[in-house]
């Protein structure tokens, strides 16, 4: 049984791997486009869209090889990130209110992706 969980897990590591690098890739051409000229802001823009699309086709290869122990894995994972997503953006907007924090949109990205990685992290470390 430990080496067929082993396989799976390795099967996982990859799609989560290529979506977590998206996700580096993504921060990294949105800091880019905010210091560069006009030609290349659209250039990353389209470009931020693509690695959002491979982003999005990791996850779901991740979430297909999912064994049952994963799936409430992710599903616990995906609740602590809500929950933690929704305290923030409460707080976040009631602090906008007193004009002392402005958050962009793609704040909130980081803001599921990060507790979701917490999640994985916590929930996987306690069912071992």
């Amino acid at each position: 049984m430990h080496s067929k969980s082993s396989a799976l897990d390795k099967k996982q590591l990859s799609p989560l791997l290529e979506f977590y690098l998206c996700a580096l890739a993504f921060t990294g051409a949105f800091i880019l486009r905010e210091y560069s000229t006009s030609p290349w802001r659209e250039i990353l823009r389209v470009a931020m869209i693509a690695i959002a699309g491979f982003a999005v086709w990791a996850l779901l290869r991740f979430l297909r090889v999912a064994d049952e122990r994963q799936r409430r894995i992710n599903f616990r994972a995906l609740r602590f990130a809500f929950v933690v997503g929704l305290v923030l953006s409460l707080f976040g907007g009631f602090v906008q209110g007193f004009g002392v924090l402005h958050v962009s949109w793609i704040g909130v990205l980081g803001l599921q992706l990060i507790p979701w990685s917490f999640g994985l992290i916590l929930y996987s470390w306690r069912h071992q």
